[in-house]
């Protein structure tokens, strides 16, 4: 199992998701980051079971589930980078001129 670390921008769209569910309904941002930390402990322990993103094969996704949110990684030597935390709407791969 290697470790997850978020890139800034990745940490400050998952932050920014948080507080946007949290401010609709109280709770939800809580139920989001409970999500978000299931589908963060499957890309650590197999992230290579997980789906190569067709957009750039250096890169892999995993959605979270019951959100419309993918998480983008890359897998280096000694660490799993989170390289977005996407909503689904948002035109695909906007992140990659930020890496």
């Amino acid at each position: 199992m290697k470790p997850t670390e978020f890139a800034p921008d990745a940490r400050d769209e998952f932050d920014a998701a948080v507080e946007w569910y949290e401010s609709h309904a109280e709770g939800l941002g809580q139920r989001f980051i409970q999500r978000a930390e299931e589908t963060l402990l499957h890309v650590s322990q197999a992230p290579r079971e997980l789906a190569v993103w067709e957009g750039d094969s250096r890169f892999r996704k995993a959605v979270v589930r019951r959100f419309p949110y993918v998480i983008f990684f890359r897998e280096l030597t000694d660490v799993i980078e989170i390289v977005a935390v996407a909503h689904g709407a948002r035109e695909p791969g906007y992140w990659l001129g930020q890496r």
